[in-house]
């Protein structure tokens, strides 16, 4: 099931939280804890779980970036095209921990966030986001979206590590 009513505490509280730019860099974070729904048989948090918990932290920093008003101006809407995760520890039930997100950048294609989750300063659980922005014709690609927002479009600033990391992609044209 969806944690909806974490989602709602999530965007109500961004929403009553200073307004950021999308350019910004800032990272945002989330307390969470583990809650038995979030865990499989062996008493800890789904690996499963941790990436719908991340949608959590991209609504949030999404409501202090304004984008609901954003792409309701625009008449666009945002998908999830890849990730990339990595696991490293444990979370059992009901250990809290905290969701950061941050908006990484753009290339000529696609936007990224970076988010982690932590707990007592380990990281516990670490991921690439690649999204698009879509219209009812398809993508909208980043310079379309970042030429909307009134800045200066470079796609050049994306970290290498980014770069390497996406270059290998597992559906080919």
């Amino acid at each position: 099931m969806y944690p909806l009513l974490r989602l709602i505490r999530v965007v109500v509280k961004s929403q009553f939280q200073e307004k950021l730019s999308f350019d910004t860099e800032y990272t945002d974070s989330v307390n969470l804890i583990v809650l038995p729904q979030d865990i499989d048989p062996f008493m800890e948090l789904n690996n499963g779980r941790y990436v719908t918990l991340l949608d959590l932290g991209r609504f949030s920093l999404g409501g202090k970036v304004n984008m609901g008003s954003f792409l309701k101006r625009n008449n666009w809407s945002l998908t999830i095209v890849g990730t990339y995760n990595e696991y490293r520890h444990r979370l059992r039930l009901f250990q809290r921990f905290i969701l950061k997100t941050k908006i990484i950048g753009y290339d000529e294609n696609w936007f990224y966030f970076f988010q982690k989750v932590e707990r007592k300063g380990k990281t516990h659980m670490a991921s690439v986001v690649k999204f698009a922005y879509t219209s009812k014709e398809g993508l909208v690609y980043p310079k379309e979206v970042i030429s909307a927002m009134g800045k200066k479009y470079d796609p050049n600033n994306l970290p290498l590590w980014i770069k390497e990391l996406t270059e290998h992609q597992l559906f080919k044209k």
